[in-house]
């Protein structure tokens, strides 16, 4: 990382930004992240597909620093093929615990904060013929049959694919593909990770909002699911209600079952993801928790 550090730090100066401290801020699924001087951000891939991924995000907040959003979002600095360059939002993230600690009308106004971020968000004009967004349109139900396919293909090359258990996911995705509900929606643009980790809060408001690379233009409650979650990664159920109701959600028992359903959902994430990540902790960890699941979760 030292010598990684010094290479970025030249590479930087070459495009016109000298650094004279450069340290280890994180280290994701994706990216390694450095930190410049308190100003710039820099994420270093760590596979070869993560970089097509950088240079999308990148395009995106392009795009969306000419748009009228109600709190900070990361400014594009400079990208290469190796790394990006985003500017720094400096607060601190928020813990369930802290989150706790608020009263309640500190709660309100920080669930309202969040709403007013997503309500901006999802009423953004797009054109999806012009890039970035040219390729972010996503069809849920093409998506899932895709994952279908791919999630059996990933156990069966491992000798991992019992007949017990393809039958359980065709169940599972049965029981999906028969939901009328689950995809109707007006697709808009969507950050899709909207969670506490990619929030940025100063004296318990919202600061800013970071990592839209998981960005499409779909179904709006995506951007529930994570701050309906019922663990304690984000600030809890509760507080997703009370962001849909500063948002005026029209259907609010809908989204909730929406993140009730993608919360049921994560084993077959799990191992999706895990061999798009070439983690064979997480496809084990995923499978243990898939032979566990009841296909009837997944009934809308």
């Amino acid at each position: 990382m030292k010598k990684c550090r010094k290479e970025v730090a030249a590479a930087i100066c070459r495009a016109g930004l000298p650094v004279q401290k450069i340290k280890y801020l994180a280290s994701g699924d994706d990216s390694d992240v450095l930190l410049c001087d308190k100003k710039w951000v820099v994420k270093l891939p760590k596979r070869q597909e993560v970089k097509a991924a950088l240079q999308r995000e990148f395009a995106l907040y392009t795009f969306l620093c000419q748009q009228p959003l109600p709190f900070r979002i990361p400014q594009p600095v400079y990208i290469c093929d190796d790394f990006s360059v985003l500017t720094f939002l400096d607060g601190t993230h928020l813990s369930y615990r802290n989150y706790q600690r608020l009263c309640e009308s500190e709660k309100e106004a920080l669930a309202y904060d969040e709403a007013q971020f997503l309500r901006a968000l999802h009423g953004v004009l797009v054109d999806v013929g012009v890039p970035p967004l040219c390729d972010a349109a996503e069809d849920k139900r093409q998506r899932l049959k895709r994952e279908q396919t791919e999630i059996c293909g990933i156990l069966d090359n491992a000798g991992l694919l019992s007949n017990v258990l393809r039958e359980k996911i065709a169940a599972i995705y049965m029981n999906l593909f028969s939901s009328q509900t689950l995809f109707q929606y007006t697709p808009c643009l969507v950050h899709n990770d909207f969670s506490a980790d990619n929030l940025i809060f100063r004296n318990d408001r919202l600061y800013g909002v970071m990592d839209f690379g998981d960005f499409i233009i779909g179904d709006p409650d995506n951007d529930f699911y994570c701050i309906l979650d019922s663990s304690r990664d984000d600030f809890g159920k509760d507080f997703g209600r009370k962001v849909l109701r500063h948002y005026a959600h029209p259907a609010p028992e809908i989204a909730e079952r929406k993140a009730e359903i993608h919360e049921s959902y994560w084993p077959l994430e799990q191992i999706f993801l895990g061999s798009r990540r070439r983690n064979a902790a997480y496809i084990r960890q995923g499978l243990r928790k898939l032979r566990r699941l009841d296909p009837k979760a997944f009934v809308f």
